[in-house]
């Protein structure tokens, strides 16, 4: 029903889940994936189409992709992509609103405007993003004490500048425009995203989220399907099955033990849930991620 879905990146088990990488890129075909993916384009020229929007990839674009948004990006064969990309939980930036409430509006409020998703900086910013992304690699390739530390703030500078550069948005290439971002938070689904992802391992229905946030069930429904592209039940499920994957790689909890603990009501529907989700048994998913033959 869905393109292709990614749920997993590496070092995503570690005390702070960032991954980082940089690479030329000739394609990506269509996919979507549940953590946010930032990237920066250093060299080369192409195109990234997100939820059907398509905007041209230079250096200097920074794009945001928030989970959940289908995208996929097509390099110019003469001139491919050379991207840093920086892969991280959705909780960095959910952490961001207890900083400032503003920033994490912006932030989250680009979902619902895929053009929105990117920022042009040139010149001495470009220069400056540039430096910043080179620190956080160093910082990621060659860990020195306190790594964590530098790490997050490096990447807090780059969320901040971004949010600002979003506001400003003064561009001159295709598809970009010099309007402020318009968020309407009476339509945004991520406040109610936020709720589900610090309550996921709570009983959670359809109708708590209707009451909660006063809208109708249906209309609900409709908006979680219209801007993050996959039904409530599934969006639920997939946490609780990453809780769980979390909980069969680090510990040694009984399997019974962990489908309670990650939220669902019985162990039946926790092994037929995790095995449609990711293609194996837990006792399976277990036995394989330790023994390095991890297969998704």
């Amino acid at each position: 029903m869905y393109p292709k879905y990614l749920f997993e990146y590496p070092n995503m088990n570690a005390s702070f889940p960032f991954f980082m990488k940089r690479k030329l890129q000739l394609k990506t075909p269509s996919h979507r994936h549940d953590f946010v993916e930032l990237t920066l384009v250093l060299n080369g020229q192409g195109t990234e189409t997100i939820n059907g929007a398509t905007h041209d990839m230079l250096p200097g674009i920074i794009v945001l992709l928030l989970p959940y948004q289908v995208h996929e990006i097509v390099s110019d064969p003469n001139d491919p992509l050379d991207l840093y990309i920086c892969n991280f939980p959705l909780d960095v930036i959910l952490e961001l609103g207890e900083l400032d409430a503003g920033l994490h509006d912006i932030l989250l409020g680009n979902a619902a405007d895929e053009r929105n998703t990117f920022v042009y900086f040139e010149g001495c910013l470009f220069d400056e993003m540039r430096q910043i992304f080179t620190s956080l690699w160093n910082e990621y390739e060659k860990p020195m004490p306190f790594a964590t530390v530098m790490l997050k703030a490096n990447l807090q500078r780059v969320l901040t500048q971004f949010a600002r550069s979003s506001l400003q948005a003064v561009t001159n290439i295709s598809t970009c425009t010099s309007s402020q971002i318009s968020i309407s938070k009476s339509r945004s689904i991520w406040p109610i995203i936020r709720y589900i992802h610090e309550h996921y391992l709570e009983p959670l229905h359809l109708t708590d989220l209707s009451e909660r946030f006063g809208i109708h069930p249906s209309s609900l429904s409709e908006l979680f399907t219209r801007q993050y592209g996959i039904h409530f039940i599934d969006l639920l499920h997939e946490l609780r099955v990453r809780h769980a994957c979390s909980l069969l790689h680090a510990t040694e909890m009984q399997i019974a033990d962990i489908a309670e603990e990650s939220g669902f009501g019985s162990y039946s529907s926790f092994a037929r849930i995790f095995q449609k989700t990711k293609g194996a048994s837990p006792k399976e998913y277990r036995i394989s991620h330790r023994t390095g033959r991890h297969k998704k």
